[in-house]
């Protein structure tokens, strides 16, 4: 007989989902000194240029007021500026600055690295059909990562 508890699937979602943001979160905080793990979570949820604060508040789930302070934040250490909403002159649109896409692309080569290790622990079928699954749940296609594309090597900081 069994001893473990069940788990639920959002528990076992929520626990991947974790391990994935620490990978990705540990590797750009290595590079960039100036930020905090709250700062990666503003990148977290996909591309951040052109979104309002409070887009971006609602992807993280994170109030209004945090977002502000963090892209506050992020905009004095120069990876974004905020600029006005063409489309409604009281919203501001947060811009990336040239080191704001430095650290997106850090993100981004962070998490593709990780995809690649995560297909090699598990095996390509396995995590192939896993992608698909996850893809087709969250109505989200998406390529993954081209393994010649991925970057081997941990780059450094960013300026």
């Amino acid at each position: 007989m069994s001893t473990a508890s069940p788990v639920r699937i959002t528990g076992l979602l929520r626990v991947a989902a974790d391990q994935a943001f620490a990978a990705v979160r540990d590797e750009v905080l290595d590079r960039c000194r100036d930020l905090r793990p709250a700062h990666v979570q503003v990148l977290s949820g996909g591309p951040v240029d052109g979104l309002r604060v409070t887009e971006l508040a609602d992807r993280a789930a994170m109030t209004k007021q945090s977002m502000h302070e963090l892209v506050v934040h992020l905009e004095r250490c120069g990876y974004v500026r905020r600029e006005p909403d063409p489309a409604d002159s009281r919203a501001r649109l947060v811009r990336l600055t040239d080191r704001g896409r430095e650290l997106e692309d850090t993100a981004h080569a962070a998490s593709a690295r990780l995809h690649v290790a995560w297909r090699e622990r598990v095996g390509a079928e396995r995590f192939d059909a896993l992608w698909a699954a996850l893809q087709e749940l969250a109505g989200l296609p998406a390529a993954p990562p081209e393994a010649a594309a991925v970057p081997r090597g941990r780059a450094t900081s960013v300026r």
